[in-house]
């Protein structure tokens, strides 16, 4: 009876210990992405760059789409004023290249619009970042890194 009682405690011992091991300071993160303005004349993009835990592409799931996503939203997927978008695996930080061009609009010009994001890690705010554009530019690119 002693022998099953040293196995289970080895065994409930390191089956705990093993998880705390597994990404100490990884995170489950949410980025709000809050779009106003003129933003259906701009080509916009967002490409996670930041691998999950264990190296592999961060995947996200997109609230108002109610399906996973690739670490790739092309125009289409940024097409509506507030998108959500939750990591499927932890991380330990997050960083997005959010690439914006306006679109040659006859007779006019694309109009002016704004972006905002809102990144939360755990739940928590971890912080926000906004950016403003009018139609006098050709492409531009906005880094975002958060942890």
């Amino acid at each position: 009876m002693r022998k099953y009682y040293h196995l289970l405690v080895l065994i409930l011992l390191f089956s705990c210990s093993e998880d705390k091991d597994i990404n100490p300071d990884g995170g489950t993160y949410k980025v709000v992405i809050e779009q106003a303005g003129d933003f259906t004349n701009y080509n916009k993009s967002l490409i996670a760059v930041t691998p999950d835990v264990d190296g592999q592409t961060l995947k996200f799931y997109s609230v108002e789409n109610n399906q996973t996503t690739d670490n790739y939203l092309d125009n289409s997927d940024l097409s509506s004023p507030t998108i959500t978008l939750v990591s499927q695996n932890p991380s330990r930080e997050i960083e997005f290249n959010f690439i914006i061009s306006p679109i040659p609009v006859t007779p006019a010009t694309a109009g002016p619009m704004t972006v905002k994001f809102t990144l939360y890690k755990d739940g928590k705010l971890i912080g926000e970042k906004s950016f403003s554009y009018l139609d006098d530019f050709d492409v531009k690119q906005e880094n975002l890194k958060f942890r």
